[in-house]
């Protein structure tokens, strides 16, 4: 498979998200990989960050995403999750007391996640989105990762080098 700019992935796994909102998990590292797996497929995103407010990068399905699947076993989905205005409030409430808090979030994160159009219609007080797992460097998992790791680095920094020559001259 080849790679795709970030923005173009980005915007298939949302569709496919609002499709089917439930079976997602969302995995990433410092090092601007992040993994995500959907009921049916995954991906392997190289993130580029420019700015706070501005990234960059590209990324491609993964064949086989089970072997991810079984690593993940047991973690809470990735999600929307909208809440009322009575929950939102327990829920920002509950900081100082980390028991209640973490009872809240469990309960929480035990709902079903939303689509995104959901969120749209209902326009709830507060939405939890998450949760995404960090991992101390996503190319470990396996040769494979660490194989496909190295090809989006590379095709990233190319893509990056095309966007904004001008800032990729400064890390040459």
């Amino acid at each position: 498979m080849s790679t795709q700019p970030i923005d173009l992935l980005t915007e298939q796994i949302m569709n496919r998200y609002n499709k089917q909102p439930i079976g997602w998990s969302i995995l990433r590292d410092l090092k601007g990989n992040v993994l995500i797996v959907g009921p049916k497929k995954g991906y392997m995103l190289k993130v580029v960050t420019i700015n706070p407010q501005e990234y960059t990068g590209v990324g491609m399905e993964i064949e086989n995403p089970n072997d991810i699947r079984t690593l993940l076993k047991g973690a809470p989905q990735y999600g929307y999750r909208p809440l009322r205005k009575s929950q939102a409030k327990k829920l920002l409430n509950s900081f100082q007391q980390s028991q209640t808090h973490n009872n809240l979030l469990s309960n929480i994160l035990k709902r079903k996640p939303v689509p995104t159009w959901e969120l749209t219609k209902k326009k709830p007080s507060l939405i939890l989105n998450g949760p995404i797992i960090g991992h101390p460097d996503l190319s470990t998992i396996s040769k494979s990762q660490r194989k496909l790791n190295l090809k989006l680095k590379i095709e990233a920094q190319k893509l990056f080098k095309t966007k904004y020559p001008h800032r990729a001259e400064m890390y040459r």
